[in-house]
């Protein structure tokens, strides 16, 4: 019962607030309607000039007081404001629906064009592959007869008890178990052997860790490489358990190879 009351209570207030608006608003067309009518007579019996007042004012006034509620009407009945619309719902199934579709997107493979482009030129392959067929151990260019030359300078050239300084070096790519002393033995074979060559002789000119003596005509190098080239073979290297050799021995008369070998 209270609270029946109470929400009674707090309607009636609004109920004649309503009702008196609607009155004054009636009072206010009627005299306004009234001054319409009257204001040319009363402007010919006195000579005066009223203003007259527009008829769309008016009719605009007395229809906004009819028109609007009041403002507790509004307030006592939620019913009567709509709500806006959760857009933030709307717009996250797109937005999930958009980061699908492109976590599905995948990149286009490369076209005929993009392949042909990645591979190397069939005439430029052919020609380098040439190139590496020519020379020996595929380091070595031939300048002349039975002389070849490294990249770094050596030269090859026949001599020796093997008849040429090459098989004298491939020597040196197998271990001779049987022989007396120490052999050196390369890593990598004649190719190996020759690179290893290659990088001691540009130590050897640059004198990077390097003792060098003088033989008569023949120069003597000793290079340290800082690294592993190869072992020590042969009656004393096989006694030792054939050790890692790091250290190049280079004998050269001029630019020619003599003999060449690890220690």
């Amino acid at each position: 019962m209270n609270a029946a009351e109470t929400r009674s209570g707090t309607r009636r207030p609004s109920g004649k607030k309503a009702k008196q608006t609607t009155v004054a608003g009636i009072v206010i067309a009627v005299m306004l309607g009234g001054y319409t009518l009257l204001r040319p007579s009363i402007n010919e019996a006195t000579g005066w000039n009223l203003p007259a007042l527009p008829a769309k004012q008016v009719a605009k006034d007395s229809v906004a007081e009819n028109s609007n509620p009041p403002i507790s009407d509004q307030a006592s009945n939620p019913r009567a404001v709509p709500k806006p619309a959760d857009s933030s719902k709307a717009s996250t199934p797109r937005a999930e629906n958009q980061t699908q579709s492109q976590g599905n997107e995948t990149a286009p493979s490369p076209g005929p064009l993009a392949s042909k482009m990645t591979r190397g030129s069939p005439d430029s392959d052919a020609k380098s592959a040439a190139e590496t067929s020519d020379l020996k151990y595929g380091l070595l260019r031939e300048i002349s007869t039975d002389r070849f030359l490294s990249p770094a300078g050596v030269l090859y050239t026949p001599g020796s008890a093997e008849g040429h300084r090459l098989e004298h070096l491939r020597r040196h790519t197998k271990d001779q178990p049987n022989r007396s002393g120490k052999h050196g033995v390369f890593d990598g074979d004649m190719e190996g052997a020759l690179a290893t060559i290659d990088n001691a002789y540009e130590k050897a000119q640059a004198n990077q860790r390097t003792t060098k003596e003088v033989d008569g005509k023949r120069t003597i190098y000793t290079v340290d490489m800082g690294k592993r080239v190869g072992f020590v073979g042969g009656r004393d290297g096989q006694r030792s358990r054939n050790p890692m050799a790091r250290r190049v021995r280079l004998v050269l008369e001029g630019n020619r190879l003599i003999t060449a070998f690890p220690l």
